[in-house]
């Protein structure tokens, strides 16, 4: 891992996991309250979300000076459905705290112009100065947002091809016959590695063969979260059932 190094803490439960996570952003924010902020969505973040929402209404922080950007977004789905994945964020974050609207960069599913589009997103974050604080969850295949396997260390914001495995994730939350989306938008490897600080949370015995290789896999394409290992402030927050396989170590050991 060369000079690099990177903060491995274990979670012993998953109202841990989340309050440390949770307590990273609200340092970030203290710190600089016009913060750029990238989360994730899905399962793993929830607890996070929630306690945030907590800390919010405590006035322990205030996200009214903060941007918060989309990660990424299926491509096609009306902005009214559920599954929908900024309609996942705004449900359990951004309608209980005090986001202000004009902060809010989303991707437009239905975007005539993807390409155009892309560009649209990704000139925001660089506008904004890039990345303050991005958390990231990581995929069964090691993808991170809707970087796939085969995805290059400066790939740009894009719409991209979903894997069968991501799409075979995604059908636990659309539910059996639905129609899941094939492709989706995703801000790219370059502006990613570029975050000033990094979070990376992962969850489930289900995840730890691909931390593992995170961790001592040769970092390449084949898995992008690898590249994250080069980053100079990464933090993982990993519970206990998705550490087994690595290591032998304490909580908030580095490495």
């Amino acid at each position: 891992m060369g000079d690099q190094k990177m903060n491995f803490i274990i979670a012993n439960n998953d109202n841990e996991l989340s309050e440390t996570a949770a307590r990273l952003v609200c340092d970030c924010i203290n710190q600089k309250e016009s913060s750029t902020l990238v989360f994730p969505t899905g399962n793993t973040p929830l607890g996070m979300f929630k306690a945030l929402v907590s800390h919010n209404q405590a006035k322990h922080v205030t996200f009214r000076k903060s941007r918060l950007i989309e990660l990424d977004e299926y491509f096609g789905i009306r902005t009214d459905d559920e599954r929908n994945l900024f309609a996942w964020l705004d449900r359990e974050l951004l309608q209980k705290v005090d986001f202000q609207p004009e902060n809010i960069h989303r991707f437009d599913s239905f975007a005539p112009d993807p390409q155009v589009e892309a560009r649209r997103m990704e000139k925001i974050v660089i506008d904004s100065g890039g990345i303050d604080l991005l958390v990231l969850g990581l995929g069964l295949n090691g993808h991170v947002g809707f970087n796939e396997p085969g995805t290059r260390v400066d790939s740009p914001t894009r719409l991209v091809d979903l894997t069968p495995e991501s799409i075979m994730s995604s059908a636990n939350y659309w539910g059996a016959g639905a129609e899941i989306p094939r492709q989706g938008f995703t801000l790219g490897m370059d502006l990613l590695l570029k975050a000033r600080k990094t979070v990376l949370l992962v969850q489930g015995a289900s995840k730890a063969e691909v931390l593992r290789e995170t961790l001592e896999g040769s970092v390449s394409d084949r898995l992008p979260a690898t590249y994250l290992r080069n980053l100079n402030d990464f933090t993982i927050i990993a519970d206990r059932e998705a550490a087994t396989t690595v290591i032998n170590q304490k909580s908030s050991d580095t490495f």
